[in-house]
This record gives structure tokens, sequence and C-alpha cells, in this order.
């Protein structure tokens, strides 16, 4: 009894998402993009792009609900962090974020910087200043943080992530692409809590279109 009462829960909780993707409309909740931007998966699960920037405060107000969100995601979705660079203001930001990833610094970090910038007025803009935060909250070592911030693998995952948010034509933060094709934005959805169900609704219309995909591959 228990088994069918939570297989019909589950039924019932995806026929509501299949609903809301119905609801959901092109132009209006979500933009559909001319050209797919790239994206990392190469495995078959569904790609959601989180792009973002450490001095945009929706941003970091997006990134507090984000932790809550994934847990409610199936394992077929893969949930990726992209900073934004529009120019060269905000070059330093994406690199210090592919940086954190270079040297295996965990989620604390990057909330770490986000805290100090949102809520302590810190600009994090420099890269002395950036080995000086991380040395004193994390015990990095500042010439280790400065090369590995210079280096070739670093530069040139912040220039994908430039192509990407040129590629979506985006034209502020924060935003979400899923699938590198539907991209959702706070306006749009109609505020940031909503983005996430519309981003929802967009995976599960994914998963749909997948699927036939999916099975004649199996088939075959």
């Amino acid at each position: 009894m228990r088994k069918l009462l939570c297989g019909l829960i589950m039924a019932i909780g995806l026929m509501f998402v299949q609903a809301q993707a119905d609801e959901y409309r092109a132009g209006q909740q979500y933009k559909v993009l001319k050209e797919a931007v790239s994206v990392e998966q190469t495995d078959g699960k569904i790609e959601v792009d989180t792009i973002f920037w450490y001095g945009c405060p929706h941003c970091y107000d997006l990134e507090k609900l984000i932790p809550a969100w994934k847990k409610t995601l199936s394992a077929d979705v893969d949930v990726v962090k992209t900073p934004v660079i529009f120019g060269r203001p905000w070059q330093p930001h994406a690199q210090l974020f592919y940086t954190l990833e270079e040297m295996g610094l965990d989620e604390t970090a990057n909330t770490a910087i986000f805290e100090a910038v949102q809520k302590e007025g810190r600009r994090l803009d420099k890269p002395a200043d950036m080995a000086d935060f991380l040395n004193e909250h994390f015990k990095v070592n500042k010439e280790t943080f400065l090369k590995t911030y210079d280096s070739f693998g670093v530069r040139n995952q912040s220039q994908k992530a430039y192509a990407k948010v040129r590629g979506a034509q985006l034209m502020g933060v924060p935003a979400l692409i899923i699938d590198g094709r539907y991209v959702v934005d706070p306006q749009s959805a109609g505020g940031l809590e909503e983005m996430l169900k519309v981003a929802d609704a967009l995976v599960e219309k994914v998963r749909r279109e997948k699927a036939p995909k999916q099975k004649a591959a199996t088939a075959g």
C-alpha cells in the first residue's frame, strides 16, 4: 500500500509539472534561443546553468535558494554555475570563480565570497585582495592562488563563460539557461522563486523531448 501511495504521489507531481510546462509560454515566462549555447554535459543529463555575478544582490538572493531547490531535482539534472562577463570589469570575478574550482575549494568558499561582497562591501576585484581574503579565511597559499588565477586553464574557462553569455544574448543577471536552449530571468518569470518553478517546467519539457531519442538509442 505504501509503495502504491508513493507511486501515486509521484505521478500526481509529474502531472502537475507537465501542466506547468504547458502553461508557461515562450516569449513570456522564458526565451528560446535561436542557436543553442554549449553545455558541459555529455552523458545525457539535463544541464541548468545559473548565470551570476558576485556583485549582483539578486544573484546573491537566488544563490540562497539554489541548495534547497537542487534537492528537489532528479538525478538526470545537473546544475552548473557560470559567472557572467559583460566586459572587462566582470572578468576578475569570473577568474576568481574558476580559480576556486581549479584549486578544489568547495561551495563554502563561493558562499563566503558572495557574503563578503554583498554583506561586508568588499569589492574583491583585485587578485591581491582575493588572495588575502582566501588566505585569511581558508588558509590558501597566496602565491599558489595568484599563479592559478593567471593560468591558461582559468582564462580558458572564463572565455568559455563569456562565449556562453554572449551566445545567450543576456542583458542582465541572474539568469538560468536550461539545456543550452531556454533562458529564464526574474523579469520574465515574475521573481526569483518563480524562476525556479519555470526552470522545473522547462526541465520536464526537455525530458519529454529527449525521451523518444533515448528510447530509440536504447532499442538500437
